[in-house]
């Protein structure tokens, strides 16, 4: 299975609550950049699993766009995946989408969860995850460990 980790793109710092904090402009421009990216090198996503949070969703929009607006329907809003969530949760729940059949996956998180899930799949986490940065790994659902294969930042 091939699973992409992202990092919400800049958000603001004051918001009513910290659910509510939307994108800047800049973390507009680097998720639409990191959806241009995923495109680029032709990743055909079979589910995008995205935290609830304003800024998740926003960078879902951008990413979205990029793909010209054809990965609504792959889309599943899922409040595990919150700052704080369970990256044995995460885990738990790929292995089961991947005996359904999905192949290719992209989760919007937040951090320090997306550091979490890539240490849960491959045994450590050798990104920095900067703003909306993308981490891509392949994972061996049967042997439950994966590698990372890259990382790639906003510009």
């Amino acid at each position: 299975m091939k699973i992409f980790v992202m990092r919400h793109g800049e958000a603001q710092t004051i918001a009513p609550s910290d659910s509510a904090r939307p994108l800047t402009e800049n973390g507009k421009q680097q998720s639409y950049q990191q959806g241009q990216w995923l495109r680029s090198i032709n990743a055909e996503l079979d589910k995008v699993l995205v935290s609830p949070y304003l800024r998740a969703q926003q960078t879902f929009e951008q990413v979205n766009l990029a793909f010209q607006n054809q990965l609504q329907t792959q889309l599943e809003t899922w409040d595990v995946i919150t700052p704080y969530g369970d990256a044995g949760l995460v885990r738990d729940y790929l292995h089961v989408l991947a005996e359904e059949g999905v192949e290719s996956l992209l989760i919007i998180s937040h951090l320090p969860l997306v550091g979490d899930i890539v240490r849960e799949l491959c045994g450590r986490n050798p990104a920095n995850f900067y703003p909306a940065t993308l981490v891509e790994m392949e994972i061996n659902c049967a042997e439950k460990m994966g590698k990372v294969e890259r990382v790639n930042y906003p510009k």
